[in-house]
């Protein structure tokens, strides 16, 4: 019995000896946000913010947070990293960097080239979110209030606001992946600037791309909302406002309750998509009133109905312009046409396609008039 006591306890104790790729906390200094660029001879530039947590023993143990910006370059992202490592004391831990951000030049080119190094290592935050800033990934970070300490939580939950908000596509460091390895859809990223007016930085429309690369090509807000509707990925809140009559300047703002979509291929000398979105509203702003009548209810369902339709129109040939499939027809093609898509694909596939959307707007309810 006690020998087997004593088996036990050496299997424990060699169970406790600890890991062979341990790596202190105490040693590392913990990375919050990145940002990437490349500089005029082609190099990559990395620019972090490292958070450092002190404890005055003079003030009873309390904690101040200082923020570092540290900058490295190199041919690769791995070695711009170790550059950073060189020139910090500890070790250069970006594996919980809440926020990547993409300087204009690196989202041209193939952004995979930066992102390969994070999948490589087990031990990166897989739930990051990336975006794509104007100008220089640097100067945006360095732009950012010095009053917010914690400045790779400020992107993140800016970011995450406006997809509840249903203004941008919810995109994680996890969830690209697939869209850059799908020959039949494409994504678009948070596209953010510097507000100088205000001192701060926004979310100025999306970012729209093909394969691994930027377009050049944005969409406002309000056009990444509708196009979010047609992939039919409403978020907690959908609010719109519509211009009924410009001169009256009367206007309509809905919070969108229900999306439906109904998706018809047919192969002519293209490939037609007809879309129709069916779209369930309850009235939240609309002064001129009268919603207890049948008639003015109907007049709002088909004046929106007008207005989104011209609006949805306009948005399909600007993705088609700019040859991106956001909404993930090659990938619908693929699945269930399997003989057409064989026709059509190559790079530029969504040449062959032309899509077709209507919408149909029901008015479920007006609001509570007191």
């Amino acid at each position: 019995m006690r020998k087997t006591e004593l088996f036990l306890l050496i299997c424990i104790l060699l169970l406790l000896a600890g890991c062979w790729d341990e790596r202190l906390l105490k040693n590392s200094r913990t990375v919050y946000l990145s940002g990437f660029d490349l500089n005029e001879n082609g190099d990559y530039q990395i620019t972090s913010i490292i958070r450092d947590m002190n404890i005055s023993e003079s003030s009873r143990g309390e904690i101040s947070i200082l923020n570092e910006l540290v900058t490295g370059k190199g041919s690769s992202i791995k070695e711009a990293s170790m550059t950073i490592d060189r020139s910090v004391p500890g070790n250069y831990d970006p594996a919980k960097g809440r926020a990547l951000i993409l300087g204009i030049d690196v989202a041209k080119g193939d952004i995979y080239n930066v992102l390969d190094a994070f999948y490589r290592d087990p031990r990166v935050d897989l739930n990051a979110k990336i975006a794509v800033t104007d100008n220089s990934a640097n100067e945006l970070i360095a732009h950012l209030s010095e009053n917010e300490v914690e400045k790779g939580e400020y992107l993140y939950e800016l970011i995450h606001s406006s997809e509840i908000n249903s203004e941008i596509q919810n995109i994680t460091l996890r969830s690209i992946r697939t869209y850059l390895f799908d020959e039949g859809k494409d994504f678009m990223l948070p596209y953010l600037s510097k507000d100088e007016a205000e001192n701060e930085v926004i979310i100025n429309g999306v970012a729209l791309f093909h394969d691994h690369s930027f377009t050049g090509q944005l969409l406002t807000p309000a056009e990444s909302t509708l196009l979010i509707l047609f992939m039919e990925k409403k978020s907690k809140q959908v609010l719109l406002t519509e211009q009924l009559d410009k001169d009256a300047n009367v206007s309509v703002s809905y919070n969108v309750k229900s999306v439906s979509r109904k998706l018809k291929l047919r192969k002519e000398e293209k490939v037609h998509a007809d879309i129709l979105l069916e779209l369930d509203v309850e009235i939240v702003d609309y002064p001129p009133d009268q919603l207890n009548k049948q008639e003015r209810i109907s007049f709002l369902e088909i004046q929106i109905s007008k207005i989104l339709t011209e609006k949805a129109d306009n948005l399909f040939k600007k993705l088609a312009a700019n040859q991106s499939d956001i909404l993930g027809l090659g990938r619908e093609i693929i699945a269930f046409y399997p003989s057409i898509w064989e026709e059509i694909k190559g790079e530029n596939y969504y040449e062959q396609i032309l899509v077709n959307p209507k919408v149909k707007v029901n008015v479920r309810s007006g609001g509570i008039v007191l």
